[in-house]
């Protein structure tokens, strides 16, 4: 069945140029558009000096740290080959990819980690890119690099990466935040 939806997804692949090429440009620059947001997040937190937006920005760091942790394991445990690999003759690939494992997506899982957490300390920005790592998602299966099943997988441990840090081990994020606030006072200390 999961073969089924890639298919039905991946099957116009190839024969849409301006689509092709719009979904390939996604999935080559999707996971640096994550990258920047987390790192703008946490330059904001530097020079504000505000303490929440620095606990946000090192949750979502942690958080996707957590969910690509998390799809290493999974992936040791149950490897799962690429459409591509597994069906060289019907998958049509747009965008070379290294034929590791395809379960969970770790694209799927970190955006999903860094979306949840930026919706939780700033909702309509959060909700906007967590619309992006769906588009980025369903980018993925479109180009030939994923299952949707290893989109859906990947979106789960994103999530609970997400909630354990938000929930569970915001103590940990506490800290580091904190610590880097530290670091951050001495700097402007010395300096000025």
């Amino acid at each position: 069945m999961d073969y089924a939806f890639e298919r039905w997804i991946n099957s116009s692949a190839g024969h849409h140029p301006l689509i092709d090429g719009v979904m390939v440009h996604i999935v080559a620059w999707g996971e640096y558009a994550f990258i920047v947001v987390v790192a703008l997040w946490l330059l904001q937190g530097v020079i504000t000096a505000d303490s929440l937006e620095l606990l946000g920005a090192v949750t979502a760091l942690l958080a996707a740290v957590v969910a690509l942790s998390a799809n290493q394991a999974i992936a040791h445990i149950w490897y799962r080959p690429r459409p591509y690999v597994a069906h060289p003759n019907t998958v049509h690939l747009l965008l070379h990819h290294s034929p590791d494992a395809s379960f969970p997506s770790d694209h799927a899982a970190a955006s999903m980690a860094i979306s949840f957490v930026l919706m939780n300390f700033h909702r309509y920005l959060g909700i906007l890119l967590l619309l992006f790592a769906l588009l980025m998602c369903y980018s993925r299966v479109y180009v030939g690099d994923h299952y949707p099943g290893d989109i859906f997988a990947g979106l789960i441990v994103g999530l609970v990466s997400a909630l354990l840090l938000l929930f569970c081990f915001q103590r940990v994020a506490r800290y580091i935040s904190g610590r880097l606030e530290t670091m951050l006072m001495k700097a402007r200390a010395a300096l000025f």
